[in-house]
């Protein structure tokens, strides 16, 4: 029956999958293949939680996010607070950021995953722009979660995963996930979503009759020493007892990373922006792996209170890893 389910359901989203990029003129935009990746040997990743609600200076801030992406070149984009609506003044950032790499010279292909709001008036996704082709894309609804309180009612936010399979010419094929876990909920309600997303990934894997390489990436809201108001390490230790690698670990002191909530360091993902408006630096934004053995290089990025050189593009960092082709 489970292995039915993702047959129907494979069979829908390849209907609606994209070989290109329809743009509200008409135009189909055909992605670049990342044909380079396979003499390159790596495959380059970010993460980055755009901050919805940063409007007034949205434009420079996704110029900015592509200008980096377009001079590394970043090949997989995992974007968290994708907004649309009136409310924000645009249909789609994630477009817009899709624009301005197009604008550029890049060719990206686009899949956006609604997660929560009112559509036309303000909406919140998650999203994955990619130099490569994706086959399909799977989203999986995670167990809403009470993160914040109105006139004395709990109100649930839905949250979800979304995988993509990539085709990576002279490789083969990579699912990449992508999430957005929720904040300020209780542990009971972060270990739901937590467990649902490792299901999700579980459940998807075995549908392919060998084992691929798999990026889990996104805003984890996960802290390793963060224990009010309550202990979050046990949730990353799921994540890396579930067989998975923190990518920017990798060579590091885990101990190390982002340990003082009252000093930034350069591997920290919150508080280290100058759109921050929070006082406690942390580590909660995440690119994990699977079946991938060697991380050429991992660093944060757009991290401008910590890195002068850098320019701050959200409330978030980005977490920038490259890893080989296997």
């Amino acid at each position: 029956m489970k292995r039915l389910f993702f047959i129907v359901t494979l069979n829908v989203l390849v209907l609606s999958g994209c070989s290109g990029i329809h743009t509200g003129s008409g135009e189909v935009i055909q992605p670049i293949h990342c044909n380079d990746v396979a003499d390159r040997g790596h495959l380059n990743f970010l993460s980055i939680n755009l901050l919805f609600s940063e409007t007034e200076t949205r434009d420079r801030r996704l110029d900015t996010i592509a200008q980096f992406v377009s001079d590394v070149p970043v090949d997989v984009i995992l974007l968290q607070e994708v907004a649309g609506g009136v409310l924000v003044g645009t249909t789609n950032s994630a477009f817009d950021l899709q624009g301005k790499l197009r604008d550029r010279g890049h060719g990206y292909d686009l899949q956006t995953a609604f997660e929560t709001g009112l559509p036309g008036l303000l909406a919140l996704a998650n999203a994955v722009l990619t130099r490569c082709e994706i086959d399909y894309k799977m989203v999986k609804r995670l167990p809403k979660a009470s993160e914040f309180e109105f006139k004395g009612h709990d109100i649930k936010l839905p949250r979800n995963a979304m995988m993509t399979r990539l085709n990576i010419p002279e490789f083969g094929k990579l699912n990449v996930y992508n999430t957005h876990l929720c904040a300020k909920c209780s542990a009971d309600e972060q270990n739901a979503q937590l467990e649902a997303l490792l299901l999700f990934v579980d459940e998807a894997e075995t549908f392919y009759p060998q084992t691929n390489p798999v990026v889990v990436g996104g805003d984890f809201n996960i802290d390793r020493f963060r224990v009010n108001p309550f202990a979050e390490g046990i949730f990353y230790n799921k994540i890396i007892n579930a067989g998975f690698t923190d990518a920017y670990a990798e060579g590091r002191s885990l101990e190390r990373l982002c340990s003082n909530t009252a000093i930034a360091d350069e591997h920290c993902t919150v508080g280290v922006s100058t759109l921050d408006a929070g006082d406690s630096a942390r580590r909660i934004d995440y690119i994990f792996v699977k079946e991938i053995k060697n991380i050429i290089t991992s660093r944060v990025v757009f991290n401008d209170l910590v890195d002068g050189s850098q320019s701050g593009v959200s409330d978030h960092a980005g977490v920038f890893v490259s890893i080989a082709v296997p």
